[in-house]
Order: structure tokens, then C-alpha cells, then sequence
């Protein structure tokens, strides 16, 4: 069997590294739910699903530029906490950087930190977000890059159907970890079981 040159080998190697990385980036910025094949059960991720989990890092939580007091004062804030299947503090346990023809992809997995807020829908306790070049956070997570290690947030969690067989996507959005915006989520969530919504 004839042997390939080392230069071949690296450009098969590339072309079948290219194909995997797409297929993990086609999804840019939505998260991996371990062991959930069953899309049927959840919404699909379109018109104002996407505004409220639109996998995005609030720029407020990480000091660059946004006025973090007023995160609590954010309008979807309450509707997003009501609307997640997870509302908890989540920190970033691991930042991976990826590099193929100079393009980068983030992978960041983050760490619930419990207690959640309300009861989540499901008991995964770490999640790799995806961040590819089209992801609306591509900016933050390039100027931070392995600084985001660490960072916590209050994170904001929902399943949506996937596309095709494809297994059920996760998207977020991640606010600023301070007492403000966890006493709101605290009273959102309160006012949803109190009036049954």
C-alpha cells in the first residue's frame, strides 16, 4: 500500500479536521446537553426565543463598557428567568482556543454553581458553549480569551430543537454575577410560582 506524503497526510488530516470542526460550529454559540436525542419535546429556537436566549456574554459582566447597575433593569430579564429550564451562577472552569486557517473557535465549559435559582429542568451541572466567528459573542471572547477562565456570571439555560436528527441545542444568554441581578431573577421567579406561570 503506497504511503502518503508528509505533506499529503497533513492536508487529509486538515480537510477531515475542517469537516469535524464545521459540524461543531454550525451550531455557533449554542451548547452541547449531554444524552438528549429527543428534539420533539422542545420549541424551536426562532423570533423572540432568540432575542431572549440569544448566546450572548452581557459585556456589563465583564466590564467593558456597559453600566453593570443597570443590568437589573434590563427588560427580558424577568421573562428570561421565567422562560429558562436553568437559572443559576455558572463559572468558567475551562477556555479552549482553536485555530484552523487562522480562524478561532472558542470553547468555554461552565460549571453550575449551586444552589440554582428555581428548580432546573434538568440535573447537567456543566455545559461547553461553543463560540465560533458568526457567534454574537465572538468579539468578548476574543478580547478575553483564556482571561475569561474563572469568570462568573448568572447564567441563563434553555433546550431548543435541533435541526433535522440533529440532538437538542442549548442557548443562553450570561448577565453579570451581583446581588442586584440575582435578587431580581429571585423575585421573577417568585412572582411566576406565585401567579402559576
Amino acid at each position: 500500500m503506497p504511503q502518503l506524503s508528509t505533506r499529503t497526510a497533513k492536508q487529509a488530516l486538515a480537510v477531515a479536521f475542517s469537516a469535524a470542526l464545521g459540524g461543531l460550529v454550525s451550531g455557533c454559540g449554542a451548547a452541547s446537553v449531554q444524552g438528549d436525542a429527543n428534539t420533539t419535546a422542545y420549541p424551536t429556537w426562532t423570533g423572540h426565543d432568540q432575542v431572549l436566549f440569544d448566546d450572548v456574554v452581557d459585556a456589563g459582566a465583564l466590564g467593558l463598557g456597559a453600566d453593570v447597575s443597570r443590568a437589573q433593569k434590563d427588560p427580558l430579564l424577568r421573562e428570561r428567568a421565567r422562560a429558562s429550564e436553568l437559572v443559576s451562577r455558572v463559572r468558567v472552569s475551562t477556555v479552549t482556543v482553536e485555530s484552523l486557517a487562522e480562524v478561532r473557535t472558542y470553547r468555554l465549559v461552565l460549571q453550575v454553581v449551586p444552589p440554582p435559582f428555581g428548580s432546573p429542568a434538568f440535573e447537567q451541572t456543566a455545559f461547553e458553549l461553543v463560540i465560533g466567528p458568526s457567534a454574537p459573542s465572538y468579539g468578548v471572547a476574543k478580547a478575553f480569551d483564556m482571561r475569561l477562565r474563572g469568570a462568573s456570571f448568572i447564567g441563563f439555560l434553555r433546550r431548543f430543537a435541533g435541526a433535522g436528527d440533529e440532538p437538542s441545542k442549548l442557548h443562553w444568554h450570561l448577565s453579570p454575577d451581583t446581588a442586584e441581578v440575582a435578587a431580581a431573577v429571585t423575585d421573577a421567579l417568585a412572582l411566576a410560582e406565585l401567579s402559576g406561570s
